[in-house]
């Protein structure tokens, strides 16, 4: 099964200029059947890291509705380790579906307030954790840092060797860990990030710096290539539609439409709905300055779960409802 789908634009996204474009999105949302998109990848090394430290007890962080949580949670049910998350916020007597499905893979939750939280391995209910378990394994939240991002260059590899003849990536950002994998990859395209966050323009700088660490590490070690990264990303922190996991009307008006356009091409509710409208919209306008372009999808269908379902034009998909 081919990973790359033709995107149809929508009838109101044609450009009006004699341009060409062709867009194309590589389904990462079908990739791995419990951390679909991006999880995996970034997932793979903070777990080979834990067995190589013996650990016993693998510990993260995410909010109730937590694509990474998510694929965390989905992902330890089968492995020998213990699984415990601290979650931004109190436990509701109601758990959010994200959560009830933590809970049915025995991952262990621990309410956390919103300013404890922020502190991560230095908040007191991270103490109270190494305190309580011996050998406790953090995974950053999202899945992030320097083991997050190596998993998601080796995916850049892989994303490449499908097609190298495309002109741009576009990725979607929430800790920017993803997109700072990509951009250390030597051979990746012109890489246009769009953050889901609003008030992320530092997250520009963080992504760099985190990419160029990667590289430093790979010229040490292979006699790699050392490469100016910062040349080739375009960092977008004005498209969050309003803020974090919000829709404004003009964004909710576009899933509809791309849903029926692309009905199998099912996009998550807080990420790549986002990017995919701000480069549609571009392309409408006749300034999307390239001929091919690469989305790159990077899950979190699950989400959708956090909204009503007349909101989600997906709900008939087979993606949408197995994510």
């Amino acid at each position: 099964m081919s990973l790359i789908h033709s995107v149809i634009l929508p009838a109101s996204y044609q450009c009006l200029s004699h341009h060409d474009y062709q867009v194309d999105i590589y389904r990462g949302d079908l990739e791995h059947a419990t951390a679909p998109g991006n999880k995996w990848h970034k997932l793979q090394y903070h777990l080979k890291e834990a067995r190589k430290r013996n650990a016993t007890v693998i510990a993260t962080f995410g909010g109730p509705f937590s694509n990474h949580l998510h694929a965390f949670a989905m992902t330890l049910k089968n492995l020998p380790f213990k699984a415990v998350a601290v979650v931004r916020g109190e436990l509701q007597p109601q758990l959010t579906p994200t959560l009830r499905d933590a809970v049915e893979c025995d991952v262990e939750l621990w309410p956390s307030s919103r300013s404890d939280y922020r502190l991560e391995t230095s908040s007191e209910v991270s103490s109270m954790i190494n305190t309580l378990y011996e050998n406790v394994y953090w995974i950053p939240e999202g899945g992030g840092g320097h083991l997050g991002a190596l998993g998601c260059r080796d995916w850049a590899d892989s994303i490449y060797h499908l097609d190298t003849e495309y002109d741009a990536w576009v990725i979607s950002s929430g800790t920017g860990t993803t997109a700072a994998g990509l951009l250390a990859y030597d051979k990746a395209p012109d890489l246009h990030v769009f953050s889901a966050l609003k008030g992320a323009a530092e997250q520009e700088g963080d992504i760099i710096e985190l990419a160029n660490r990667l590289i430093e590490k790979n010229v040490v070690e292979i006699g790699a290539s050392e490469i100016s990264c910062s040349k080739k990303l375009f960092f977008h922190d004005d498209c969050h539609e309003g803020g974090y996991a919000k829709q404004s009307k003009a964004l909710k008006d576009f899933i509809q439409e791309f849903a029926i356009a692309n009905p199998s091409s099912a996009l998550d509710p807080v990420y790549t709905c986002k990017s995919m409208f701000a480069i549609l919209t571009a392309i409408k306008k006749g300034i999307w300055p390239y001929s091919r372009t690469l989305f790159i999808h990077t899950g979190g269908l699950q989400g959708w779960r956090g909204y009503p379902s007349e909101s989600n034009p997906f709900i008939s998909s087979s993606e949408t409802q197995s994510s």
